[in-house]
């Protein structure tokens, strides 16, 4: 009778790990992607110096971080964007640096798109590709 009971435990442990590992091989795979990361530096009162979305990897260097940026907001005296389809290094350092995920921007995706094959653009000047 006891081996019954325990040949039931291990029957319902069995169904449980398999649904849970059957989960595990449904999540999609980020790791070919680009990922893309909203750096932000702030002053020592927390107000927002800069902006930047990064693409790729966020090293921490000496004194701050280095990345690639694609576009920098700034926010003193005015708001001004600046975009960088190619990528631009940047060195960030600030007494305030936060840095979390996030989207790759529209206007970056709607480029994307809109760029034709290579074999298309050969002879004319006029094409514009990432990296």
């Amino acid at each position: 009778m006891k081996w019954i009971a325990s040949l039931a435990i291990a029957a319902v442990a069995v169904g449980l790990l398999g649904s849970c590992a059957h989960r595990a091989c449904v999540q999609p795979e980020v790791s070919c992607q680009l990922r893309y990361w909203q750096v932000v530096s702030t002053d020592v009162e927390g107000c927002w110096i800069s902006e930047y979305i990064a693409e790729g990897d966020v090293t921490p260097a000496c004194d701050g971080f280095d990345f690639r940026a694609v576009q920098r907001r700034t926010f003193r005296p005015v708001t001004l964007t600046y975009r960088y389809p190619l990528g631009r290094p940047v060195s960030a350092k600030a007494p305030n640096i936060i840095i979390t995920p996030t989207r790759k921007p529209l206007w970056l995706k709607i480029m994307d798109r809109s760029t034709p094959p290579p074999d298309q653009c050969a002879s004319s000047r006029l094409c514009f590709y990432r990296k």
